[in-house]
């Protein structure tokens, strides 16, 4: 095997065993969710979540994945993460626009 071959093998196991853990992490905070056990969670270990997911997202974009559609959040969820994240960078819905004409073109 070539070294080209054995990263590409080493990457393709790598995204596997995050589409495992994301799967994993899914159920257990829907569970959560439902149950009412997610208020027990440390502040810190959501925003940690949310980082993550927010790098992982960037990346995808960048390679061209399609949005996530109404059947992944609802609005409500979609604009609090929003709002978090643009005050998080002292960032205003006129940066907002700015990149949502950027990135639907």
């Amino acid at each position: 095997m070539s070294r080209s071959e054995a990263v590409d093998r080493e990457f393709a196991d790598r995204a596997h065993r995050i589409d495992e853990l994301v799967a994993a992490l899914a159920a257990e905070v829907g569970a959560g969710l439902d149950d009412g056990a997610i208020a027990a969670l440390d502040p810190a270990t959501a925003r940690r979540l949310v980082s993550t997911a927010a790098r992982c997202w960037a990346v995808a974009a960048e390679e061209g994945a399609e949005p996530p559609d109404a059947r992944d959040t609802t609005p409500t969820d979609a604009v609090a993460l929003a709002t978090a994240a643009l005050r998080s960078h002292d960032l205003n819905p006129f940066d907002l626009a700015l990149w949502f004409s950027r990135s639907s073109s």
